[in-house]
Protein backbone atom coordinates (compact mmCIF):
# COMPACT_ATOMS: atom_id res chain seq x y z
CA UNK A 1 0.00 0.00 0.00
CA UNK A 2 1.78 3.28 -1.40
CA UNK A 3 1.70 6.09 0.57
CA UNK A 4 0.39 9.54 -0.50
CA UNK A 5 2.95 11.90 -1.98
CA UNK A 6 3.66 14.69 0.03
CA UNK A 7 2.35 18.14 -0.78
CA UNK A 8 5.04 20.58 -1.98
CA UNK A 9 4.85 23.93 -0.84
CA UNK A 10 3.55 26.43 -2.34
CA UNK A 11 4.97 29.57 -3.91
CA UNK A 12 4.17 31.41 -0.81
CA UNK A 13 4.67 29.66 1.50
CA UNK A 14 7.74 28.90 0.05
CA UNK A 15 8.63 33.01 -0.03
CA UNK A 16 7.32 33.10 3.92
CA UNK A 17 9.99 30.52 4.59
CA UNK A 18 12.46 32.17 2.76
CA UNK A 19 11.91 35.44 4.48
CA UNK A 20 11.73 33.96 7.94
CA UNK A 21 15.45 31.96 7.40
CA UNK A 22 16.82 35.20 6.08
CA UNK A 23 15.75 37.23 9.26
CA UNK A 24 16.68 34.68 11.51
CA UNK A 25 20.48 34.75 9.82
CA UNK A 26 20.26 38.43 10.10
CA UNK A 27 19.32 38.47 13.41
CA UNK A 28 22.02 35.39 14.33
CA UNK A 29 24.72 37.73 12.74
CA UNK A 30 24.03 40.92 14.07
CA UNK A 31 24.41 39.00 17.77
CA UNK A 32 27.57 37.57 17.05
CA UNK A 33 28.51 40.93 15.44
CA UNK A 34 27.41 43.15 18.74
CA UNK A 35 28.83 40.87 20.95
CA UNK A 36 31.73 39.82 19.26
CA UNK A 37 32.80 43.70 18.70
CA UNK A 38 32.15 44.40 22.60
CA UNK A 39 32.24 41.72 25.03
CA UNK A 40 36.22 42.56 26.13
CA UNK A 41 37.35 46.01 25.17
CA UNK A 42 41.02 46.55 25.29
CA UNK A 43 42.59 49.76 24.35
CA UNK A 44 44.71 49.06 20.91
CA UNK A 45 46.83 52.31 20.11
CA UNK A 46 44.86 54.69 22.59
CA UNK A 47 46.00 58.27 22.37
CA UNK A 48 47.65 59.81 25.60
CA UNK A 49 49.82 62.48 26.56
CA UNK A 50 52.46 62.33 28.65
CA UNK A 51 53.91 65.84 29.71
CA UNK A 52 57.33 66.86 30.47
CA UNK A 53 60.97 66.31 28.89
CA UNK A 54 62.26 63.17 26.94
CA UNK A 55 64.00 62.28 30.30
CA UNK A 56 60.57 62.65 32.09
CA UNK A 57 58.47 61.29 29.68
CA UNK A 58 60.27 58.39 27.39
CA UNK A 59 60.41 55.86 30.96
CA UNK A 60 56.86 56.45 31.37
CA UNK A 61 56.04 55.69 28.01
CA UNK A 62 58.41 52.71 28.20
CA UNK A 63 56.89 51.03 31.12
CA UNK A 64 53.02 51.57 29.67
CA UNK A 65 54.49 49.36 26.62
CA UNK A 66 55.86 46.95 28.55
CA UNK A 67 52.87 46.34 30.85
CA UNK A 68 50.55 46.32 27.82
CA UNK A 69 52.21 46.26 24.37
CA UNK A 70 50.27 47.99 20.78
CA UNK A 71 47.73 49.26 23.99
CA UNK A 72 48.72 53.19 23.76
CA UNK A 73 49.96 55.46 21.36
CA UNK A 74 51.95 57.74 23.57
CA UNK A 75 52.15 62.09 22.44
CA UNK A 76 54.87 64.31 24.78
CA UNK A 77 53.79 67.37 25.16
CA UNK A 78 55.76 70.03 26.94
CA UNK A 79 53.38 71.94 29.19
CA UNK A 80 50.59 71.09 30.66
CA UNK A 81 48.20 73.95 29.19
CA UNK A 82 49.26 72.16 25.81
CA UNK A 83 48.09 68.95 26.57
CA UNK A 84 44.58 69.97 27.96
CA UNK A 85 44.34 71.71 24.38
CA UNK A 86 45.37 68.58 22.67
CA UNK A 87 42.47 66.72 24.83
CA UNK A 88 39.96 69.27 24.40
CA UNK A 89 40.96 69.09 20.50
CA UNK A 90 40.26 65.51 20.01
CA UNK A 91 43.70 64.37 19.69
CA UNK A 92 44.27 62.04 22.56
CA UNK A 93 41.63 61.01 25.84
CA UNK A 94 43.90 62.07 28.48
CA UNK A 95 47.25 63.43 29.57
CA UNK A 96 49.61 62.15 32.01
CA UNK A 97 51.65 64.69 34.16
CA UNK A 98 54.67 62.55 35.81
CA UNK A 99 56.02 63.92 38.58
CA UNK A 100 56.32 64.48 42.69
CA UNK A 101 52.69 65.35 42.53
CA UNK A 102 51.31 62.78 39.77
CA UNK A 103 47.92 64.02 37.39
CA UNK A 104 45.62 62.83 34.85
CA UNK A 105 43.56 64.67 32.69
CA UNK A 106 40.65 62.85 31.17
CA UNK A 107 38.00 64.00 29.51
CA UNK A 108 34.80 61.45 29.84
CA UNK A 109 32.51 62.87 27.38
CA UNK A 110 34.92 61.66 24.91
CA UNK A 111 34.65 58.24 26.14
CA UNK A 112 33.43 56.78 29.79
CA UNK A 113 35.75 53.20 29.16
CA UNK A 114 38.64 55.20 27.66
CA UNK A 115 38.23 57.32 30.57
CA UNK A 116 37.93 54.26 33.06
CA UNK A 117 41.15 52.57 31.27
CA UNK A 118 43.49 55.88 31.76
CA UNK A 119 42.41 55.96 35.26
CA UNK A 120 42.89 52.01 36.15
CA UNK A 121 46.30 52.00 34.06
CA UNK A 122 47.81 55.42 35.80
CA UNK A 123 46.45 54.33 39.51
CA UNK A 124 48.73 51.61 39.01
CA UNK A 125 51.86 53.55 37.60
CA UNK A 126 52.12 55.42 40.38
CA UNK A 127 50.74 53.49 42.84
CA UNK A 128 53.34 51.61 42.11
CA UNK A 129 55.98 53.94 43.01
CA UNK A 130 53.81 55.03 46.63
CA UNK A 131 52.65 58.03 44.97
CA UNK A 132 48.63 59.67 44.78
CA UNK A 133 47.40 60.02 41.36
CA UNK A 134 45.06 63.27 41.03
CA UNK A 135 42.53 62.92 38.34
CA UNK A 136 40.69 66.07 36.64
CA UNK A 137 37.99 65.68 33.88
CA UNK A 138 38.90 68.85 31.34
CA UNK A 139 35.50 67.76 29.31
CA UNK A 140 32.86 66.49 31.75
CA UNK A 141 29.64 64.96 30.94
CA UNK A 142 26.51 66.70 31.98
CA UNK A 143 23.98 65.18 34.42
CA UNK A 144 21.59 65.42 31.43
CA UNK A 145 23.92 62.34 29.33
CA UNK A 146 25.64 61.20 32.64
CA UNK A 147 26.53 58.16 30.57
CA UNK A 148 27.34 59.22 27.15
CA UNK A 149 24.84 56.84 25.53
CA UNK A 150 22.75 59.11 24.02
CA UNK A 151 25.15 59.88 20.55
CA UNK A 152 24.95 55.91 20.47
CA UNK A 153 21.47 55.98 21.06
CA UNK A 154 20.11 58.75 18.35
CA UNK A 155 22.35 57.14 15.36
CA UNK A 156 21.21 53.98 16.62
CA UNK A 157 17.14 54.76 16.02
CA UNK A 158 18.71 56.85 13.00
CA UNK A 159 20.33 54.05 11.15
CA UNK A 160 16.66 52.14 11.62
CA UNK A 161 14.70 55.12 9.71
CA UNK A 162 16.90 55.78 6.82
CA UNK A 163 16.91 51.68 6.46
CA UNK A 164 12.76 51.77 6.72
CA UNK A 165 12.58 54.88 5.07
CA UNK A 166 14.79 53.88 2.42
CA UNK A 167 12.59 50.61 1.77
CA UNK A 168 9.27 52.53 2.24
CA UNK A 169 10.12 54.61 -0.30
CA UNK A 170 10.97 52.89 -2.69
CA UNK A 171 7.81 50.50 -2.24
CA UNK A 172 5.77 53.55 -2.64
CA UNK A 173 7.90 55.47 -5.44
CA UNK A 174 9.87 52.62 -6.56
CA UNK A 175 8.06 52.78 -10.75
CA UNK A 176 8.39 56.58 -10.88
CA UNK A 177 10.93 58.58 -11.64
CA UNK A 178 14.62 58.57 -9.73
CA UNK A 179 14.59 62.39 -9.42
CA UNK A 180 11.40 61.84 -7.27
CA UNK A 181 12.44 59.25 -4.95
CA UNK A 182 15.76 61.05 -4.52
CA UNK A 183 13.86 63.92 -3.48
CA UNK A 184 11.51 62.01 -1.30
CA UNK A 185 15.29 60.28 0.48
CA UNK A 186 16.57 63.82 0.78
CA UNK A 187 13.66 65.20 2.56
CA UNK A 188 13.75 62.13 4.77
CA UNK A 189 16.82 62.73 5.50
CA UNK A 190 16.37 65.95 6.87
CA UNK A 191 13.19 66.07 8.48
CA UNK A 192 14.63 62.75 10.33
CA UNK A 193 17.77 64.82 11.58
CA UNK A 194 15.68 67.63 12.52
CA UNK A 195 13.01 64.62 14.33
CA UNK A 196 16.49 63.95 16.18
CA UNK A 197 17.52 67.22 17.36
CA UNK A 198 14.09 67.65 18.48
CA UNK A 199 13.98 65.03 20.66
CA UNK A 200 17.99 65.06 21.78
CA UNK A 201 17.70 68.71 22.72
CA UNK A 202 14.03 69.43 23.10
CA UNK A 203 12.27 66.86 24.25
CA UNK A 204 14.74 64.97 26.38
CA UNK A 205 16.88 67.79 27.00
CA UNK A 206 19.41 65.54 26.54
CA UNK A 207 21.95 67.79 24.53
CA UNK A 208 21.63 71.15 26.20
CA UNK A 209 23.18 73.43 23.02
CA UNK A 210 24.36 72.93 19.48
CA UNK A 211 20.72 72.11 18.37
CA UNK A 212 21.54 73.05 14.42
CA UNK A 213 25.02 70.75 14.87
CA UNK A 214 23.25 67.69 15.93
CA UNK A 215 20.67 67.97 13.59
CA UNK A 216 23.38 69.00 10.59
CA UNK A 217 24.95 65.61 11.61
CA UNK A 218 21.80 63.61 12.07
CA UNK A 219 20.72 64.39 8.63
CA UNK A 220 23.94 64.01 7.11
CA UNK A 221 23.73 60.54 8.64
CA UNK A 222 20.53 59.25 7.57
CA UNK A 223 21.38 60.10 3.75
CA UNK A 224 24.72 58.57 4.22
CA UNK A 225 22.65 55.36 5.19
CA UNK A 226 19.56 55.93 3.23
CA UNK A 227 21.11 56.66 -0.06
CA UNK A 228 23.39 54.02 -0.90
CA UNK A 229 20.81 51.44 0.20
CA UNK A 230 18.54 53.52 -3.27
CA UNK A 231 21.24 52.54 -5.07
CA UNK A 232 21.31 49.17 -4.60
CA UNK A 233 17.17 49.15 -4.76
CA UNK A 234 17.55 50.34 -7.99
CA UNK A 235 19.68 47.61 -9.18
CA UNK A 236 18.64 44.69 -7.14
CA UNK A 237 15.07 45.88 -6.17
CA UNK A 238 13.46 45.75 -2.58
CA UNK A 239 16.31 43.02 -1.83
CA UNK A 240 18.75 45.27 -1.74
CA UNK A 241 17.46 46.40 0.90
CA UNK A 242 20.18 43.47 2.85
CA UNK A 243 22.91 45.79 1.72
CA UNK A 244 21.69 48.40 4.68
CA UNK A 245 20.99 45.35 6.88
CA UNK A 246 24.31 44.11 6.47
CA UNK A 247 26.86 47.35 6.28
CA UNK A 248 24.85 49.68 8.36
CA UNK A 249 23.47 47.71 11.42
CA UNK A 250 25.26 43.70 11.33
CA UNK A 251 28.20 45.08 11.11
CA UNK A 252 28.59 49.33 11.25
CA UNK A 253 26.23 49.39 14.53
CA UNK A 254 28.71 46.91 16.68
CA UNK A 255 31.91 48.76 14.58
CA UNK A 256 30.49 52.31 15.59
CA UNK A 257 32.17 52.23 19.66
CA UNK A 258 29.29 53.98 20.32
CA UNK A 259 29.22 52.09 23.68
CA UNK A 260 32.98 52.50 24.35
CA UNK A 261 35.44 54.05 21.88
CA UNK A 262 36.90 52.83 18.25
CA UNK A 263 40.47 51.94 20.07
CA UNK A 264 38.79 49.78 22.48
CA UNK A 265 37.36 47.61 19.95
CA UNK A 266 38.98 44.28 18.75
CA UNK A 267 40.69 44.16 14.67
CA UNK A 268 38.10 44.15 12.12
CA UNK A 269 35.29 46.17 13.89
CA UNK A 270 38.28 48.94 15.00
CA UNK A 271 39.43 49.04 11.08
CA UNK A 272 36.14 49.56 9.70
CA UNK A 273 34.85 51.88 12.46
CA UNK A 274 35.39 55.30 11.29
CA UNK A 275 35.17 54.14 7.20
CA UNK A 276 30.93 52.98 7.69
CA UNK A 277 29.02 55.88 8.73
CA UNK A 278 27.33 55.01 12.15
CA UNK A 279 31.00 55.35 13.91
CA UNK A 280 31.50 58.72 11.87
CA UNK A 281 28.50 59.89 12.67
CA UNK A 282 28.45 58.78 16.55
CA UNK A 283 32.30 60.44 16.25
CA UNK A 284 30.97 63.47 15.09
CA UNK A 285 28.15 63.92 17.37
CA UNK A 286 30.47 64.16 20.58
CA UNK A 287 32.84 66.28 18.66
CA UNK A 288 30.32 68.62 17.71
CA UNK A 289 28.03 69.01 20.98
CA UNK A 290 31.35 68.35 23.59
CA UNK A 291 34.09 69.46 21.70
CA UNK A 292 33.05 72.43 19.33
CA UNK A 293 33.24 70.34 16.23
CA UNK A 294 37.43 69.85 16.86
CA UNK A 295 38.03 66.69 14.38
CA UNK A 296 34.65 66.18 12.82
CA UNK A 297 35.77 67.43 9.54
CA UNK A 298 36.92 63.93 9.04
CA UNK A 299 33.76 61.93 9.90
CA UNK A 300 31.80 64.26 8.39
CA UNK A 301 33.56 63.91 5.24
CA UNK A 302 33.03 60.10 5.48
CA UNK A 303 29.24 61.00 5.87
CA UNK A 304 29.35 63.22 2.67
CA UNK A 305 31.09 60.46 0.07
CA UNK A 306 28.29 58.04 0.91
CA UNK A 307 25.60 60.10 0.78
CA UNK A 308 27.08 61.46 -3.07
CA UNK A 309 28.08 58.46 -4.30
CA UNK A 310 24.77 56.86 -3.23
CA UNK A 311 23.12 59.74 -4.85
CA UNK A 312 25.65 58.63 -8.51
CA UNK A 313 25.15 55.09 -8.04
CA UNK A 314 20.96 55.20 -7.93
CA UNK A 315 21.18 57.99 -11.25
CA UNK A 316 23.88 55.87 -13.11
CA UNK A 317 22.10 52.35 -12.10
CA UNK A 318 18.66 53.96 -12.93
CA UNK A 319 20.18 55.27 -16.56
CA UNK A 320 21.76 52.32 -16.88
CA UNK A 321 18.12 50.36 -16.55
CA UNK A 322 16.24 52.71 -18.50
CA UNK A 323 19.01 52.55 -21.53
CA UNK A 324 18.23 48.90 -21.46
CA UNK A 325 14.72 49.08 -21.54
CA UNK A 326 14.97 51.29 -25.07
CA UNK A 327 17.66 49.02 -26.31
CA UNK A 328 15.13 46.07 -26.00
CA UNK A 329 12.91 45.03 -28.67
Amino acid sequence: MSSAPRAALSPENRSLVIVVAVVLAIAFAFVVSNVAANHQPEPHNLPVGIVGSPRVTDPVAGQLELNDPGAFKVLSYSSLEVARTAILHRQVYGAFVPGPAPTLLVASAASLPADDVLRQTFEAVTSSQGQTLAVHDVAPLPPSDSAGATSFSAILSLTIAGILGSSLIYTVAGRRPVYVRLAATVALGVGAGLMAALATNVVVDAFHDNFLGVWGVATLFVLAVALPISAFQTLFGLPGTAFGLIAFLVVGTPASGGGSAPELLPGFWRAVSQLLPPGAAITSMRDVVYFDGHRAAGTLLVLGIYAILGVIGTIAVYKFRAGQRVADP
